[in-house]
């Protein structure tokens, strides 16, 4: 394990990489410079997978009080990439994220995870209920074929018409043009993906996304465990405080936050009227402050 140390706007900064056989993880502690009362960290899990943790930037704010942890999981940001995997699966990357706290002396922690980061929050989580202090699920995924039954829903209620002749000419057999996809893609991330103007670290982060990984995972021809995923019958196994948030217009983890509530006997549910599927970014102060106010809670609990 190799790091290196800097101080800026109140909080030190400790970034290094962990090695372990064949890859190696890309990581960074954030750290108050004023005392604070608990040092247990909140760990970050980005989505994709693919994508660096720098997608959830507006988080580290929460290291003027506390300690923030961030790393890159296997197949993103500076750790190490796809090329160097044939396959990938949930077992792996918990594999890491257990590598990465044993290495840290980490031995109680509070997770947040983000899309795809749920999936493997909720599962870190059954694997370490002793370790796991509380669970944020940020626009996650409890069982894809709902998700994917309700994406359709979703669409017919919230799609502009626009969108809707591009879904019914492909679903007619038809090949839309490459100006029709450009187009569709655009309007459909400006409405149900991020509502407001991409911010540099997620656009840097989404054009160094590793497609490669994301494919190992999301391809069901490459990874039969995604395309059957359904945690639900688990989640009552999950007794630590949960926080569940949504975006209203979140075309991506549709019709998740329910099962995740009705699951998790110790949560509550957040619903983001102004976001899709970034409201950490979309509306930031205000998650930011839902966030916090959770973590000071279960500090407080006895």
């Amino acid at each position: 394990m190799n790091s290196n140390t800097k101080t800026c706007a109140g909080v030190e900064v400790k970034a290094g990489f962990i090695e372990n056989g064949n890859y190696q993880t890309y990581y960074e502690i954030h750290t108050p410079n004023v005392n604070f009362k608990d040092n247990t960290p909140i760990i970050l899990l980005a989505g994709g997978p693919g994508l660096s943790f720098k997608t959830l930037t507006p988080l580290f704010s929460l290291a003027e009080t506390r300690l923030v942890i961030g790393y890159d999981q296997l197949g993103s940001g500076r750790s190490t990439r796809s090329e160097r995997f044939s396959s990938l699966t949930i077992k792996d990357f918990v594999e890491q994220f257990k590598t990465l706290v044993t290495q840290l002396n980490i031995t109680e922690f509070h997770l947040l995870g983000h899309s795809w980061g749920t999936i493997l929050g909720v599962n870190i989580a059954l694997q370490y209920p002793k370790k796991t202090k509380s669970l944020i699920l940020h626009s996650g995924i409890a069982n894809w074929k709902v998700c994917l039954e309700e994406r359709e829903k979703f669409a017919k209620e919230h799609f502009p018409d626009e969108l809707k002749q591009v879904i019914k000419k492909m679903n007619e057999g038809l090949k839309p043009s490459p100006e029709e996809v450009e187009h569709f893609t655009y309007e459909y991330n400006k409405l149900f993906y991020c509502r407001v103007k991409y911010p540099n670290y997620l656009i840097k982060s989404i054009e160094d996304k590793d497609v490669g990984t994301n494919q190992l995972i999301w391809n069901p021809e490459k990874n039969k465990e995604i395309a059957s995923y359904n945690i639900c019958r688990k989640l009552n196994e999950i007794h630590c405080p949960a926080l569940i948030i949504s975006g209203k217009y979140d075309g991506v983890s549709v019709g998740q936050a329910q099962l995740f509530k009705s699951g998790i006997k110790k949560s509550r549910h957040i619903e983001f009227q102004n976001s899709s599927h970034y409201s950490h970014i979309e509306e930031e102060d205000q998650f930011n402050e839902y966030i916090s106010n959770f973590l000071i809670e279960v500090d407080n609990l006895v």
